[in-house]
């Protein structure tokens, strides 16, 4: 058991130490210009995800606004039938049961 506990940590200290070796190369290696324009990329990426993602949460308000009132008007519709195929006065039914 201590054995396997001692290769896992071996196995995160190299990962950690590859990683972080791996990043200064790219960084040494990568001109300036590049990062930055890369950089402005992604900003103008994340940009345009953000108002694709602001557009679609405003559709998706619009439709479960428009939902929720037709099944307001549809649970409305049923408590106010009677029954029979007629319909109740809802100021009639408020007047009924008091509130």
């Amino acid at each position: 058991m201590k054995a396997r506990l001692f290769w896992i940590g071996v196995g995160v200290v190299a990962t950690v130490v590859v990683v972080r070796r791996g990043q200064r190369l790219a960084a040494r290696y990568t001109p300036a210009t590049m990062a930055a324009a890369a950089g402005a990329r992604a900003v103008d990426a994340a940009d345009a995800a953000g108002v694709r993602l602001m557009h679609g949460a405003r559709g998706f308000a619009g439709d479960f606004r428009a939902a929720r009132a037709a099944r307001e008007a549809e649970l409305m519709a049923s408590l106010l039938s009677d029954g029979a195929g007629g319909t109740h006065d809802l100021d009639d039914l408020r007047r009924r049961t008091g509130r």
